[in-house]
């Protein structure tokens, strides 16, 4: 009977502390990343140029800071663009950035990653300048 309780109350306990970081994380700021300030402006070519000199544990650093570039639009497609050079940009909602293939774009975004595979780099949060 004695082992029943205890099991009972570290069952409440862990509930109780899994309900409170659940509401506390629910309620965290979230960074708007389109309003922030470019840390740097490259054109597309430099940027994928720049991105796939560093090594991996190098470009970790680049993560969630934002970066303004500019270049022709190679490709357009529901969620965003590609800039020429292998920059493969995504809007935060799926919304078109009102761009057309050809075109020269100034765009601002978040950098997630590179893709060493395909040579790309990827941009989130991204939106028109």
């Amino acid at each position: 009977m004695v082992t029943r309780q205890k099991i009972i109350r570290i069952g409440f306990l862990i509930s109780s502390i899994a309900l409170i970081y659940g509401y506390l994380l629910y309620n965290k700021e979230h960074t708007e990343f389109d309003k922030l300030e470019a840390v740097a402006e490259f054109s597309s070519v430099e940027f994928n140029q720049f991105v796939s000199a560093l090594k991996p544990e190098e470009v970790g650093g680049l993560n969630d800071k934002v970066y303004s570039v500019n270049g022709n639009v190679e490709s357009v497609f529901d969620m965003g663009i590609i800039l020429e050079g292998g920059i493969v940009c995504t809007t935060i909602d799926s919304t078109s950035l009102g761009l057309e293939v050809g075109e020269q774009a100034l765009i601002k975004g978040r950098f997630v990653s590179y893709d060493e595979l395909f040579g790309e780099v990827r941009l989130d949060h991204v939106v028109a300048l």
